[in-house]
């Protein structure tokens, strides 16, 4: 991680140093008093709550320790050492789980090999192509063939999808690799923690089989038709490793067969301890899956099934489980109005919403996934215009909780709000499908989440003026800001200066003893992220901003490391940069 140096503007070399020890001292300080306060224990009172879909407290008490469900009813009290949340007029659900996503997922570009063989162009000497750098790269890599790769060792929490995510009531998500042909295996990650490892409620769950991935820097295979052979083959190949180390295991004297990272990682799909999910949409895609998965007695899960509806019998007779995208086709904004959409585009996009409620009549058993959509609240939007095309709404809140807890083996811990379970918890304003509901609190095992007004988008998907579009176009942020960070101390003024180049932010934070620049800094529709480094005696310390922006305000957190968050509100000063 290439995180930029904290540098104090000062001439004195004792100057600089007694800045650095103050600023590192007041977030210590602020750190030290978060540890003691946690873990919190919080009462929510007053609430209307829904432990399960079909489940109904019209008024009741939800008593959070340590991060877990203590008690939770009508007759539940208060414990005098919690912090009272009163919920009047508020609903409460268990939180949401994403059942397929990229959410806090920063994958490598894909590796190329750099050629070292070729002639020296024109003009330049044999030494400038010597000079080249071998790539480091694995075959396995260039083909895209990485199925021990896990998605947990690609997850930033400060990624700005993670804040938009709980924003729209998702406290869970199971995210995958999706580069090359085998990417990887999925992780299920709970929306809150400021390292990987404080997120991760399990893994690995899956493999993925991606039929639309990119091998080697040659295009090879660049047919549907080479794609599916190649992906064969390396199944097959990885049958073939298991028999030759078998009989190797079994027999003294035999040679040993070469090691393959990616075959021996590939045994647990063949033997069905683990299942494999395939992206299928059309009947002719899902019927290619169910046939991959007959050859080589996979245990399969589909993803995507837009057209879903076409094969619900099968899907039905043969017990596939879906993880239904709810990332519906969209007439492009830039398309001309006057040009008549084609049949087909035009009836795939009518339909869409109505997929859900087909497969539910059919009996097929699915949990609802965003994918790769650009705005996390789309995907409760969708999911409400699937309730709208006709899907019960405590089918549609199951497939949101309890079915994709069941899926992924972790029932006995979320899908609803019951004791001695984890605490990931949503507040909302009314119905969750309702289009002018909006999550008010999020809990994420145990730990609270004001979510300001300024983070929910309007009914529709329709964007607020000077806050970027729904699908995620990045809001305009550069500027002059005037920054209060909550501290136990007190408020620490500070000014944000920002930079924008499209979605990258850069700049700097300037306050009494010095100023620090910023770096990872981005931005995805209104919300944003970015980090200063702290250096001090003890050591350097990472400090992470993430927040939402309306017009001239903004608000958010400072996260301090793993030991707690501050809140932080900001005003745009006028003057340009």
């Amino acid at each position: 991680m290439n995180v930029l140096r904290m540098r104090f503007l000062s001439r004195r070399s004792g100057r600089r140093w007694f800045m650095i020890a103050c600023l590192s001292g007041l977030f210590m300080t602020a750190v030290t008093a978060v540890r003691t306060e946690e873990p919190p224990v919080f009462a929510i009172t007053n609430a209307k709550i829904i432990p399960a879909a079909g489940i109904l407290i019209d008024k009741g008490t939800i008593v959070v320790r340590r991060g877990i469900i203590e008690d939770v009813g009508a007759a539940a009290s208060v414990p005098p050492d919690a912090r009272v949340v009163d919920a009047t007029g508020l609903t409460v659900y268990p939180g949401l789980i994403d059942a397929f996503s990229d959410i806090g997922l920063e994958e490598a570009a894909p590796a190329r090999a750099v050629a070292t063989t070729a002639a020296p162009a024109p003009g330049r000497g044999a030494q400038q192509a010597q000079q080249q750098p071998q790539s480091p790269v694995s075959s396995e890599e260039r083909q895209g063939v990485t199925p021990y790769r896990q998605a947990f060792e690609m997850l930033n929490p400060a990624n700005s999808k993670v804040a938009a995510a709980r924003a729209a009531g998702i406290t869970t998500a199971l995210i995958m690799p999706r580069r090359g042909f085998f990417p990887g295996q999925s992780t299920l990650v709970n929306l809150a923690g400021a390292e990987p490892g404080q997120m991760v409620v399990k893994t690995p769950l899956s493999f993925y089989v991606n039929w639309g991935g990119r091998g080697s820097a040659g295009g090879y295979p660049g047919s549907l038709m080479g794609i599916v052979a190649f992906i064969k083959q390396t199944l097959l190949d990885a049958g073939h490793y298991a028999t030759a180390w078998g009989i190797y295991k079994g027999n003294p004297g035999t040679q040993r067969p070469d090691f393959s990272r990616a075959h021996e990682a590939l045994q647990p799909a063949l033997k069905r301890e683990l299942p494999v999910v395939m992206p299928a949409n059309t009947p002719v895609e899902i019927q290619r899956a169910l046939d991959l998965a007959d050859a080589f007695k996979l245990n399969l899960v589909l993803t995507g099934c837009a057209e879903g509806a076409k094969m619900a019998a099968v899907l039905k007779e043969r017990g596939v489980p879906v993880l239904l995208a709810v990332k519906y086709p969209e007439r492009p904004a830039a398309a001309d109005p006057d040009v008549r959409e084609e049949l087909d585009s035009l009836r795939r996009r009518v339909e869409a919403p109505g997929n859900a409620a087909a497969l539910a009549r059919a009996g097929v058993r699915f949990a609802f996934g965003s994918d790769d959509m650009a705005n996390p609240r789309d995907f409760i939007r969708n999911v409400g215009r699937a309730v709208e095309a006709g899907l019960d709404r405590n089918v549609a809140l199951r497939a949101l909780t309890i079915i994709p807890a069941e899926l992924f083996g972790v029932s006995d811990r979320l899908g609803t709000i019951e004791k001695n379970k984890t605490a990931n918890l949503i507040l909302a304003t009314g119905d969750i499908f309702d289009a002018n509901t909006r999550v008010k609190y999020a809990f994420v095992d145990g730990r609270k989440f004001d979510i300001p007004e300024a983070e929910t988008a309007p009914a529709a998907g329709l964007s607020r003026p000077g806050t970027g579009s729904s699908a995620g176009e990045p809001a305009a942020i550069a500027g002059r800001w005037s920054l209060g960070i909550d501290t136990p101390q007190g408020a620490m003024e500070s000014t944000l200066t920002l930079r924008q180049n499209g979605a990258s932010l850069s700049g700097s934070i300037t306050a009494q003893m010095g100023t620090a620049e910023i770096s990872e800094g981005s931005i995805n529709g209104s919300d944003f992220t970015f980090r200063i480094t702290i250096e001090s005696a003890n050591g350097s310390m990472v400090v992470t901003f993430t927040g939402t922006v309306q017009g001239t305000r903004m608000t958010g957190t400072v996260s301090t490391g793993p030991t707690g968050t501050m809140g932080f509100t900001g005003t745009k000063l006028p003057g340009d940069i």
